[in-house]
């Protein structure tokens, strides 16, 4: 089937429209503020269950890890 001139103008511009929104949509996705709002989120979500409590479980094991690593702070120290 051929399409006529004013079909193929009208196809073209709907395309343009479309890649428009999509660029539009990734230009939005990668602004700074954006990006750090969801490694915020995602930070967040580690730690804080979706009804608001603290997940005390992974607070535990982050909480040991800086003992650890404060404790061997302390201990290099002490030996230098």
């Amino acid at each position: 089937m051929a399409r006529s001139p004013a079909q193929i103008e009208r196809d073209i511009e709907v395309t343009r429209q479309r890649l428009a929104g999509t660029i539009d949509e990734i230009s939005d996705r990668v602004k700074p503020a954006n990006l750090v709002a969801d490694a915020k989120a995602k930070a967040k979500a580690q730690f804080v269950n979706p009804d608001g409590s603290p997940r005390t479980d992974r607070i535990a094991v982050v909480g040991g890890v800086v003992v650890a690593v404060v404790a061997l702070v302390v201990l290099r120290a002490r030996r230098h």
